[in-house]
C-alpha cells in the first residue's frame, strides 16, 4: 500500500494505519534528525514529536505539491531547527555527541573508528556551517536525498543546493581530515 493510500485510510478514520507510515519512515527519520541533533535521547523524543506533528497536520497534506516523503522531511528539518534554536537546547547541549547505537559486537574497533570519524564530520558541520547548510549535507549525504527532492522540501533552487554542498564539502575537508 502505498503512502497516499495509508494517508486516505488514516483521514476516513481508520487511524491505526498511520502506523505503516511511521514503520516505514522511522529509520530515515532518526538518521536526519540524528545527524542534525547529535544525542540519542533528544532525536527519539523528536522522532516522536515530529511524527505527532505529522499526524496532526495529515488533513493539510498535499499531494499535488509534494510527495508524502519530502512533506514529513520537510516537518521534521523546520521542527528540529526550531528545537536546535531553542534556549532549551542550547542549555542542555551536552559537548559529546552520542554515538553508541553504532556499536556492533562482532567488530567494535572498525565501528568506533566510524563512530569517531562520524562524530567528527558532525562536530565540523556543526562548527564551520550554518544552519541551512547543516541541514541540506543532512538530508543529502546522511538521509540519501537527492538534489531534486531538497529542494522541494526546503524550497530552496537547485543551483544553490549544488552550491551549498560543494562550499559545505569543502569547508567540512578543511576541518577533518580522514585517513582511509
Amino acid at each position: 500500500m502505498d503512502d497516499l493510500q495509508v494517508i486516505r485510510l488514516v483521514l476516513q478514520g481508520k487511524t491505526d494505519h498511520y502506523g505503516r507510515l511511521m514503520e516505514r519512515y522511522h529509520n530515515e527519520m532518526f538518521s536526519f534528525v540524528f545527524n542534525m541533533v547529535g544525542q540519542y535521547q533528544d532525536t527519539e523524543d523528536l522522532v516522536q514529536e515530529i511524527f505527532f506533528k505529522t499526524y496532526e497536520n495529515l488533513s493539510k497534506y498535499d499531494p499535488d505539491k509534494s510527495a508524502f516523503r519530502t512533506w514529513l522531511y520537510r516537518i521534521a528539518s523546520n521542527h528540529t531547527i526550531n528545537y536546535l534554536n531553542s534556549a532549551f537546547h542550547r542549555k542542555h547541549t551536552a559537548s559529546d555527541i552520542d554515538t553508541s547505537f553504532l556499536e556492533d559486537e562482532t567488530d567494535i574497533e572498525a565501528e568506533a573508528i566510524k563512530a569517531e570519524r562520524i562524530r567528527m564530520i558532525v562536530a565540523a558541520m556543526k562548527k564551520r556551517l550554518s544552519k541551512k547548510h547543516q541541514n541540506i549535507v543532512a538530508l543529502h549525504y546522511f538521509s540519501g536525498l537527492s538534489v531534486k527532492e531538497i529542494s522541494e522540501t526546503l524550497d530552496i533552487p537547485d543551483k544553490t543546493i549544488y552550491k551549498a554542498l560543494k562550499s559545505s564539502i569543502d569547508k567540512i575537508k578543511q576541518e577533518v581530515t580522514i585517513d582511509g
